[in-house]
């Protein structure tokens, strides 16, 4: 079923819930996307990668209907450059980016990821750190992303802690899922999807927790004036301004489709280290053409 809520800013977003006894195995791809599930590419590995994920949710699946806060002022974007040599750093990222085959641009991203707990470095302030995937925002103004945020804050022996899914088409702020349930320790599966790879304005963001079985979705449109580029596809560790002890995060089955159906591997091309302050506080490491490790150091 689909369905229109207009949030803030008289935002638009649009929400598809499956019908009673859909069968996402015997679905055509269009079935799929009107029933709220990321069409299917046809080549075999993704096939078999939907039903080994399919075959472990669908015991416990259960849609959530999906509320929603803009967060003003509160924004993820591009990768903002580090003046150091060798592996690419920035002072807002850590982990993996690619690019797609000269003459073609990126429509989708896929990745999995287990979801950290985070801690605070030192007492008396808030500490960050935000895990998603998404496409542009290396070498272009906009950022159409979507992840997990994580918030801490210690005081003595109390700790406050701040979990929430939320998507981005950046220049605009962040959206919050507020109704949707995530703990530290669960695995999060996640699909981003433009409709077109270059020139879209429109995305649908996937959200599925493997471990409880809860799934969302969310189609959104693009600021105004805003396009997507497709020149890039990212799995990143975030941290604007003070970064969060997140220990490690391994990114897998880390894969981006370009509009000809071309798959780059996320763990092929090249790493982010994170800086601050002239130091290295997150580390991005390619383990395997599909796999990427972030490090707090």
């Amino acid at each position: 079923m689909k369905k229109t809520i207009t949030i803030e800013g008289d935002v638009k977003v649009v929400t598809h819930s499956p019908s009673p006894n859909f069968d996402p195995l015997t679905a055509s791809a269009a079935e799929l996307v009107a029933n709220g599930f990321p069409a299917v590419p046809q080549d075999q590995p993704h096939r078999q990668r939907f039903e080994r994920v399919w075959a472990r949710l669908k015991n416990k699946f259960h849609y959530i209907e999906p509320t929603f806060r803009v967060n003003p002022g509160k924004t993820h974007g591009p990768r903002h450059p580090s003046p150091t040599a060798g592996t690419q750093t920035s002072s807002n990222w850590s982990g993996a980016v690619v690019n797609p085959p000269a003459g073609q641009t990126f429509k989708y991203v896929i990745g999995d990821w287990v979801v950290p707990d985070v801690d605070a470095p030192a007492q008396g302030q808030w500490y960050y750190c935000a895990n998603w995937i998404g496409i542009d925002g290396d070498g272009s103004g906009d950022v159409f992303q979507a992840g997990l945020q994580s918030e801490v804050y210690q005081s003595g022996s109390s700790i406050t802690k701040v979990l929430y899914p939320w998507w981005e088409w950046f220049p605009a702020s962040e959206t919050q899922i507020t109704n949707f349930p995530v703990s530290p320790g669960d695995m999060m599966i996640m699909t981003l999807c433009s409709a077109n790879a270059a020139g879209s304005t429109t995305g649908t963001v996937y959200w599925t927790n493997a471990t409880s079985g809860a799934s969302t979705n969310a189609t959104l449109t693009a600021p105004s004036g805003t396009k997507l580029v497709g020149n890039c596809a990212e799995w990143i560790v975030e941290g604007n301004g003070a970064l969060a002890d997140y220990g490690e995060v391994f990114f897998s089955d880390c894969e981006a489709v370009t509009n000809t159906g071309t798959v780059v591997d996320g763990g092929t091309q090249t790493n982010i280290n994170m800086t601050q302050s002239g130091k290295v506080v997150s580390d991005g490491n390619l383990i395997t053409p599909t796999i990427v490790q972030c490090v707090y150091v």
